[in-house]
């Protein structure tokens, strides 16, 4: 295959240091929390110590907000820093989301974010994967946070680097939500501060893995046929080997679900 032209990888080393500012930035605002600015999305504004609002115009956000009753439990799977789970939050008092995320690092960030818009009694924070197993799995922390997963080519799509390698906890979808009353799930160490992992059945879920969607699906599969929920997710398969699209529809269909296809996303429903 022939060398990128010199246009591209021009446009390539300026998205390159573009990035790399702009998480450098990101960073010194966590960590000293310097501001918490305004945060305008189609689902509602937060406080975020983002130095940008990324997802001011987020097609999967707003129409994950219209499909949430006011009273709604969402699944936000891949959570990052709490994007989706503060605006979905904010404004709807009595709905609750449980923001499952596996980077410890990030985890500290969203866990600032739900504290500066005073929603801990809201956001559940599980710091976790989620795939189609329970152990522990290396992590693959890159240098462009968002791309940070379970898959080292994931980590190092758009000329990013493994930063770190991290063991963290994954769990099945069908390990952490309660059946009912009497069928608990057995683990606590993925605790977050004091919230211990005793999860209700979802009405939503959104999922954002960085192509390990056909993965959670597969771990889910008994809470997708039990609770029904509305699904979301973006399926993310550039780069990656495999088809991953092919894989997510199989479990999809394989459960009765009805898939219609966004320019941005998926959304997934039950008959």
């Amino acid at each position: 295959m022939p060398d990128a032209s010199p246009a591209k990888r021009m446009l390539r080393a300026a998205r390159s240091v573009g990035y790399r500012s702009y998480f450098r930035l990101a960073r010194v605002n966590y960590d000293r929390e310097l501001l918490a600015r305004r945060n305008r999305t189609p689902a509602g504004t937060f406080r975020c110590y983002e130095p940008l609002n990324r997802h001011g115009s987020d097609a999967m956000l707003e129409e994950l907000a219209a499909c949430c009753g006011p009273s709604d439990v969402v699944y936000d799977i891949g959570a990052n820093v709490g994007i989706y789970a503060l605006a979905l939050a904010s404004g709807a008092p009595d709905r609750r989301v449980v923001a499952l995320e596996p980077s410890p690092t990030t985890v500290e960030r969203l866990a600032r974010n739900v504290r500066v818009n005073d929603l801990e009694d809201q956001i559940d924070m599980v710091a976790c994967g989620v795939g189609d197993e329970s152990g522990e799995r290396p992590f693959y922390v890159s240098t462009y946070p968002e791309l940070s997963a379970f898959d080292r080519a994931s980590a190092t799509r758009w000329a990013a680097t493994v930063a770190d390698v991290r063991s963290v906890p994954i769990r099945r979808l069908d390990d952490l939500v309660c059946a009912g009353p009497d069928d608990r799930p057995p683990s606590t160490d993925l605790v977050v501060g004091d919230l211990a992992v005793d999860l209700p059945s979802p009405d939503i879920v959104k999922i954002d893995v960085e192509g390990a969607a056909p993965a959670v699906l597969s771990g889910a599969r008994a809470t997708l046929e039990r609770h029904r929920p509305i699904v979301l997710l973006e399926v993310h398969d550039e780069g990656l080997a495999g088809d991953i699209p092919g894989e997510t529809t199989a479990v999809l269909e394989a459960l009765d679900y009805g898939i219609r296809e966004r320019e941005t996303h998926w959304r997934c429903e039950p008959p």
